[in-house]
């Protein structure tokens, strides 16, 4: 999924950013920008900006912004890849069939890595469905699972043995590439390796696109874990994959929601009774990454978890996580000592499906169990109840929805009404404020704090205004050294040492800090500061004031030292010679004074 970067610049260069983004976003012309209400935050004065020089896009309100790829992953919630390939065919530029972003070496490791994966599955499939495989065989039909299903999901087995996975592989993999793998381990005495995977059934993990990417093993003897898992290798990361997605995807689409559960056998079960929604999160805690990945096929998320204390803890983590992705989040609770596997087997699919339908959003649900779990009939049981959900209604981002959901907390638990709103306003102005602050322009707590000089100077190199380069060579550490903005210019100057171009969007992939970036995209989005200043000009005011504040700083020191009688000639000779740069300086022509009608496009 790799692209050279001669592609990537290509794509960049050729998509107009303007017209892509108003295929979705309504915009108007305003100076040199294009205006319009952010598609990712709720507003209603609009303060997202695009320019066409430099390609960029910024929100002053929820500070969202970069060039048309990032727009393009945020608002159909794809990897970087993806977004280049989808710009790509939107201008009609041709998809390269080699793709040279990703190391030749790392590509190759990527693609052994994935076939051994294949030959691996296949050997565990061959086990479970011959002799070696009986007890895998024998518990899972016990439990009624179909043939079928067992085939679809390419169940395998482990037999008890140390080595039947290595013996059977190692004359066309190498031990190293199934260390690699995560398919074996080193025995401690260095002396060889033997099989992570024993006397187990196994579950192929598979991506996206139906790949086995790993696996998850559950125990036949009772031995801990009762679930052992793959460990992350270069094609498997834990945050970023979800079981059961490559049979589910079309379903969530076209059911409109995904069922999120915890097991494997959830999930086979859910599959064989012919609920196709249903994913898992491969045993782990649900991730932010697992979020947007679910959100790319739909809106919704219906939570089903275990009962027990575990599956509670993991159900309000999902909740949080799924939350802040902005899905709709519903949480079903079975009938106690049920599962989504007992369940179905005992049920059917129809009642399932029917408490899919009913499932209450997750708000609803976390105000039940807040009451449930809190002696709501004193004062310290309403204080501990209103304290649980706070955190659920501060993450509302919506003002309205937060507050027609305060009675309904307060009648739940029995609480004044005013005394619950005083909670509520306390804790998000703990927050941050998260109801105003969300609304207040990101530019003014970052970019007014700048001098006009380094203001200038940035918006001039974003906006790759004539004469960058020879300012860039003329800037020197001591120019920039406590300023504001010195890893960016530092950033910028290495840019150009190195012979690559200084542009809005090279130099936002240069800067490592999310409030760098940010400044940059939102000088981005301003006009031309001063009409006759100029890149140069902005870099020798930066050294006049920083020779200023040294020659202020060595007169003072003369005249302490002849207040107390020591040696001050060599201060003086310091004064002298920062005195006359400052002089020559005069002649090379300083930054203009900023006027009061310096335009802005927000």
């Amino acid at each position: 999924m790799a692209f050279p970067d001669s592609f990537i610049d290509e794509v960049r260069r050729t998509a107009n950013i303007v017209s892509y983004i108003q295929e979705s976003v309504p915009l108007k012309k305003t100076g040199a920008s294009w205006k319009g209400l952010c598609p990712f935050h709720n507003e209603k004065t609009p303060s997202f900006n695009v320019r066409t020089e430099p390609p960029v896009f910024h929100c002053f309100g929820c500070g969202e912004g970069g060039d048309v790829f990032k727009f393009v992953m945020l608002r159909e919630r794809v990897a970087f890849p993806e977004a280049i390939e989808m710009v790509a065919r939107r201008f009609g530029i041709p998809i390269p069939e080699t793709r040279g972003f990703e190391r030749t070496e790392d590509r190759k490791e990527r693609e052994e890595i994935l076939a051994l994966l294949e030959a691996a599955a296949q050997r565990f499939t061959r086990n479970f469905w011959t002799a070696p495989g009986t007890r895998s065989r024998e518990y899972l039909l016990g439990r009624g699972f179909q043939k079928e299903t067992l085939e679809k999901i390419r169940v395998g087995a482990a037999p008890d043995s140390w080595s039947d996975l290595l013996d059977s592989l190692r004359n066309k993999f190498a031990p190293k590439l199934m260390l690699s793998a995560g398919l074996i381990l080193e025995r401690q005495d260095k002396s060889g390796h033997y099989d992570r995977f024993r006397n187990r059934a196994i579950f192929p993990i598979l991506n996206e696109s139906g790949k086995v990417v790993a696996f998850g093993a559950r125990s036949l003897d009772g031995s801990d874990p009762k679930y052992l898992n793959s460990p992350e290798t270069p094609v498997y990361q834990k945050s970023r994959v979800l079981y059961g997605l490559n049979w589910a995807r079309d379903a969530i689409r076209d059911n409109g929601r995904a069922v999120l559960m915890e097991g494997y056998l959830d999930v086979a079960r859910a599959i064989e009774s012919g609920v196709s929604e249903a994913v898992a999160s491969c045993g782990t805690a649900m991730t932010a990454g697992q979020a947007r990945l679910l959100h790319r096929f739909g809106e919704r998320v219906v939570v089903n978890f275990d009962q027990d204390e575990a599956g509670r803890k993991a159900t309000l983590k999902s909740l949080e996580i799924l939350t802040e992705e902005g899905l709709d989040v519903r949480v079903v609770d079975l009938p106690t000592g049920h599962d989504p596997d007992t369940y179905l087997r005992e049920s059917g699919a129809d009642a399932y499906r029917k408490r899919l339908d009913e499932a209450p959003v997750s708000m609803e649900w976390l105000i039940a169990r807040a009451a449930a779990q809190n002696e709501t009939g004193t004062p310290q049981g309403k204080a501990a109840y209103l304290k649980e959900l706070l955190p659920s209604l501060v993450r509302i981002e919506s003002a309205v929805e937060r507050a027609a959901w305060l009675p309904k907390v307060a009648a739940a638990g029995g609480l004044d009404g005013a005394a619950a709103d005083q909670e509520l306003r306390r804790a998000l102005s703990l927050r941050g404020g998260a109801a105003t602050a969300a609304a207040a322009p990101v530019r003014s707590a970052v970019s007014d704090r700048l001098t006009p000089a380094e203001k200038w100077l940035l918006a001039l190199i974003v906006q790759e205004t004539e004469g960058v380069t020879e300012a860039l060579a003329e800037l020197q550490e001591d120019d920039i050294a406590g300023l504001k903005t010195a890893a960016i210019l530092r950033a910028a100057k290495s840019l150009q040492d190195k012979g690559q171009a200084v542009t809005a969007a090279s130099l936002t992939e240069a800067v490592a800090a999310d409030e760098d970036r940010r400044l940059l995209r939102e000088l981005a989005m301003e006009a031309t500061p001063v009409e006759h200043a100029d890149p140069l000009g902005c870099v020798l005011e930066l050294r006049r004031a920083t020779l200023g504040r040294r020659l202020e700083k060595a007169k003072a020191g003369v005249r302490d030292r002849q207040s107390k009688g020591e040696d001050w000639r060599e201060l003086l000779l310091e004064s002298n010679r920062l005195a006359k740069e400052l002089e020559a300086l005069k002649l090379r022509g300083l930054v203009p004074t900023p006027r009061a009608s310096e335009p802005h496009t927000r």
